[in-house]
């Protein structure tokens, strides 16, 4: 019983610190990464609708519900970050989650067509801001949830799945970073 309860509160620490790296780091830090695009960026993208569906160069209400839904959809990949977090070697849990959640989340933003990797400049900096993004988003949950969980007497986890999660999720990681790759090489 004392295991699951330590499986609940981290998931609850991840979908606390995942909905809190999501306001911050997806909400104001994509904001702040479109603005910095639309400086670099010729004048000809202002007044377009991002992929996002945003007027680039238009700061509105929307902005804060782009927020409001990034807070929302940090929770919960920052729950999964929570339950997998038992599987994961303690000095693992950094590095892997960042490198998958670059990954993943970077293979899923970073597309060739819309505008905002073919009209906004330069299309480096658009990539690396958003697989930077992710990444720092998922290095935030960590550090949240493995301070929050810290007085928290570890719950005792089977030799296997310390052995899975990480082949797992590595192997996740390669996969999302190979489509990642196979992207950014047609986008130019």
């Amino acid at each position: 019983m004392r295991t699951l309860a330590v499986f609940a509160r981290s998931v609850l620490a991840g979908a606390l610190a995942g909905a809190g790296a999501g306001l911050l780091v997806g909400g104001v830090g994509g904001r702040l990464a479109m603005l910095l695009l639309r400086l670099t960026s010729p004048d000809v993208v202002l007044g377009l609708t991002s992929d996002d569906g945003f007027e680039i160069g238009v700061v509105s209400t929307r902005t804060l519900v782009f927020v409001l839904e990034m807070t929302v959809a940090g929770a919960v990949p920052g729950a999964a970050y929570g339950a997998l977090r038992l599987g994961l070697p303690s000095r693992l849990r950094l590095p892997l989650w960042t490198l998958a959640c670059a990954a993943f989340f970077g293979q899923a933003v970073v597309h060739e067509d819309g505008i905002d990797f073919t009209l906004l400049e330069p299309v480096g900096l658009a990539v690396a801001l958003f697989v930077a993004l992710p990444a720092a988003w998922a290095a935030l949950v960590v550090a949240l949830v493995e301070r929050s969980l810290r007085r928290v007497r570890p719950a005792r986890v089977p030799r296997a799945l310390l052995r899975v999660v990480p082949v797992v999720l590595v192997g996740a990681a390669i996969f999302a970073a190979v489509g990642l790759a196979d992207t950014v090489s047609r986008l130019g």
